[in-house]
């Protein structure tokens, strides 16, 4: 399985400004997860564009969460500007399945939503749970896993979910409700790559490398972007 992401970012605006970045509102996952060349189970190799590390995820129960400071802010924004946008360069191949992001808690073993690419299905999955009530939407056909790099942005607005790859709408698709609006930070983990179960992390097979052991070696390609 091959996975690559030049930028992984979360902005959380009003869809009517989304023309308009506003840094208050824009947030470097990366950053503030705190994912760097020193994170254990995270290899930094040159990614596609020159100057931009990438990361090998090779452990995913050492993957820091987003800071608790910036996950308050996250959810208070969702709530107060009717949802967010993600963006990412990425690459997958066609069967791979696993997390973009994911919000953890406030228990050990409950989620609040994750957003997962299925490559078999040809899908982006949003799967999201209010009052304990499970509720999945799809997106098809979005054709994210063909080995080709893609510019990504996912859009919860309103009561829309969304797909764009460069500037076509690929698919949309309208919300039993406003999930974004009962995220809870106090006690929770959001986590980029990280999935619910092991089947669910985001893991590649590494371009122009050997099975360690008769093994396929499995990790995570990402990159952090450059700047904003």
């Amino acid at each position: 399985m091959v996975w690559g992401l030049v930028l992984l970012a979360l902005w959380v605006w009003p869809s009517t400004q989304a023309g308009h970045q506003d840094k208050e509102m824009t947030f470097d996952l990366f950053s503030i997860s705190n994912i760097n060349r020193k994170t254990i189970g995270a290899k930094q190799f040159r990614g596609p564009e020159p100057g931009v590390p990438a990361y090998r995820f090779v452990r995913f129960d050492y993957i820091p969460p987003v800071s608790a400071e910036d996950l308050g802010r996250i959810t208070k924004l969702m709530r107060q500007k009717d949802g967010f946008f993600l963006t990412a360069q990425l690459k997958q191949d066609g069967k791979s399945r696993g997390t973009l992001l994911a919000l953890e808690g406030p228990g050990l073993s409950q989620r609040q939503f994750e957003i997962v690419s299925n490559g078999p299905a040809d899908t982006l999955d949003l799967t999201y749970w209010v009052d304990g009530t499970r509720h999945v939407v799809s997106l098809e056909d979005v054709g994210l896993a063909d080995s080709q790099w893609k510019n990504v942005t996912v859009q919860v607005a309103g009561e829309t979910y969304s797909l764009h790859v460069g500037c076509d709408l690929i698919d949309s698709f309208t919300l039993d409700e406003p999930f974004y609006e009962h995220l809870q930070a106090e006690k929770s983990r959001m986590y980029v790559a990280k999935g619910a179960a092991r089947d669910s992390h985001f893991r590649v097979r590494p371009v122009g490398r050997q099975p360690l052991g008769g093994r396929r070696e499995l990790c995570w390609e990402l990159t952090r972007e450059r700047s904003w």
